[in-house]
């Protein structure tokens, strides 16, 4: 059977999105989502809208989530058997409401209007541009009913793995040259402890600063209240910077003292580190490991295979000794 085409409107839509994500920089997460929203948006209802990626075996972060045209601070939360991203991470296909009558939609995380029931969804997987696996899921959703036809949906689905596929690409452009292959302890595009997390931060707060302090000079030849509210966000920007270096200086302060020793994981990645954890903790097996995280056997004989490579050892059973510290010999 030959895969149903788009209509004309809906294929100019999905190539000015597909243009756009193609031309998008690393960093800019939050611009793709809205690419998404906005595309789904121009061609049927959305009422609310949400992007949100899997941690470990049950928990969901939402970094992007529209509710009545307005953005929403993002959420984590742990979902259920009976809920629709259990229901996608399983079964790698999209959700419809009309397949249960919007069951397990009621048995999720609720957003937004808790007052408003939405009478039609359609949640899509996103799967990983690297294992294939089902990294999160994009939902779109409608306060009135019979609202996502079979077009909408495949444009959904296909809007999924065209941002995952935009993902995708940036790790593969990171490494082109194999800078991190040999010393993966040299990426800065991970976060390694909490200075890579405040540089990473004061990076992006610099950047959100600069804006606000473009607007603040634009004002100033307006005048009036429009110039005193703008130069009113200008100092808040600057007072909250200040806030958050005092709030790490704090958070340092109370840890540890940092070891000294090397960390044996630092070349694995997050789903390696909780496979390697997994194995380590809990002699968890490869079928184990499938029916825990969601994912095939063969992604985790892949993963693991990686793990063993990374930690120099031949076996699954070396995998605990290897992730501990190697605390060097003292001489006298």
């Amino acid at each position: 059977m030959s895969t149903p085409r788009f209509s004309p409107r809906y294929v100019d839509r999905l190539r000015a999105a597909d243009r756009w994500l193609r031309a998008s920089e690393r960093d800019q997460h939050a611009a793709r989502y809205a690419v998404c929203r906005s595309t789904i948006s121009a061609l049927t209802r959305v009422d609310s809208f949400y992007i949100g990626f899997f941690r470990g075996a049950d928990t969901i972060f939402i970094p992007y989530i529209f509710d009545r045209d307005q953005f929403l601070r993002p959420s984590i939360g742990h979902y259920s058997r009976d809920g629709v991203g259990h229901w996608v991470r399983s079964s790698n296909r999209p959700y419809i409401y009309a397949s249960d009558r919007g069951r397990r939609l009621n048995n999720s995380i609720p957003f937004g209007n808790t007052d408003e029931v939405s009478l039609d969804a359609v949640v899509v997987p996103l799967p990983d541009g690297q294992t294939g696996e089902v990294g999160g899921v994009m939902s779109a959703q409608s306060l009135q009913p019979h609202v996502y036809d079979d077009e909408a949906i495949r444009a959904l689905e296909w809007l999924g793995r065209a941002l995952m596929h935009s993902f995708a690409r940036d790790v593969a452009a990171q490494d082109h040259l194999d800078l991190y292959s040999i010393y993966p302890e040299l990426d800065s595009s991970g976060l390694r402890d909490e200075t890579d997390l405040i540089d990473n931060l004061t990076h992006r707060l610099n950047r959100l600063h600069r804006a606000i302090r473009e607007l603040a000079q634009l004002a100033s030849d307006v005048g009036g209240e429009l110039a005193e509210a703008a130069y009113g966000v200008q100092q808040l920007s600057e007072t909250l910077q200040v806030e958050i270096g005092e709030l790490f200086g704090e958070f340092g302060g109370l840890r540890e003292e940092p070891s000294d020793l090397p960390d044996p994981a630092a070349g694995l990645t997050p789903r390696e580190r909780e496979i390697a954890r997994l194995i380590s903790r809990d002699g968890a097996s490869n079928a184990d490991l499938a029916q825990r995280l969601h994912i095939s056997e063969k992604t985790v004989k892949t993963h693991v295979g990686n793990i063993l490579r990374k930690l120099g050892v031949a076996q699954r059973a070396g995998i605990e000794a290897a992730l501990q510290p190697v605390r060097p010999t003292r001489r006298d």
